[in-house]
């Protein structure tokens, strides 16, 4: 049985074979821009760390410090995409014309995760996976390891599916349904955190807790929790 959110506030359920449609062109040619971008950057970082190296022989860390690096990185890339994220909800102009590119998507699908204008792909991704970069001290090589990671779980994210024995379910309180929230109209300016930890929205009280309820159809809804919506 497919397990899967559908919003309760959403009137038309587009499948993804008709939004892949309407927008593979957009979609292929922002995140191709985007990719370069992004490419161009990190080759141009790489070459100044390269650099500012004392060495030509890069000796990769041991496994403790590769593992402090990444969650180091992981805070930094989150901080990052927190403060950018809710501040293209609050400006207006930023989120008509730049990230209410995303929000077309009312209900997430995998490849979603990567369909956003190639402005915010360059605040958000690029410019906080050079932060993470810079600030963790991390190799080229657990960098490698580190954005595959994050690639993933963001695609996650935006899957809609909630799978029994999920490791991203089980390790991350910020997940699909954490997610899906966000994509629904009475939470799209609340769980703006992603893609690892929900620190920030609990901090400064953007968190909106929610339920996932059974559908009697299959699959699960992930519903706002009542008291809270009604606040």
């Amino acid at each position: 049985m497919r397990n899967t959110f559908l919003q309760s506030d959403s009137t038309t359920h587009l499948s993804v074979e008709v939004i892949w449609l309407l927008r593979s062109c957009q979609f292929g040619f922002g995140y191709s821009v985007t990719g370069g971008c992004r490419s161009l950057l990190y080759e141009v970082l790489f070459e100044i760390t390269s650099m500012l190296s004392s060495s030509e022989v890069v000796v990769q860390p041991s496994l403790p410090i590769q593992i402090l690096q990444i969650f180091v990185a992981m805070l930094v890339m989150d901080t990052w995409q927190y403060f950018v994220h809710r501040y293209m909800h609050q400006n207006k102009f930023l989120y008509k014309h730049v990230h209410s590119q995303h929000h077309r998507l009312v209900v997430p699908y995998a490849i979603g995760a990567l369909y956003n204008h190639p402005l915010e792909g360059l605040l958000l991704d690029t410019f906080g996976g050079v932060f993470s970069f810079l600030i963790s001290g991390m190799t080229a090589r657990t960098a490698v390891i580190f954005f595959c990671f994050a690639v993933v779980k963001t695609v996650d994210d935006h899957c809609g599916l909630w799978l029994p024995g999920n490791i991203f379910h089980l390790l991350f309180q910020n997940n699909t349904a954490y997610h899906d929230i966000h994509h629904q109209l009475q939470g799209t300016k609340f769980n703006y955190s992603q893609p690892f930890f929900p620190i920030w929205d609990k901090l400064l009280g953007t968190y909106m807790p929610y339920n996932l309820v059974k559908r009697p159809e299959g699959g699960f809804e992930a519903r706002p929790i009542k008291d809270f919506k009604d606040k």
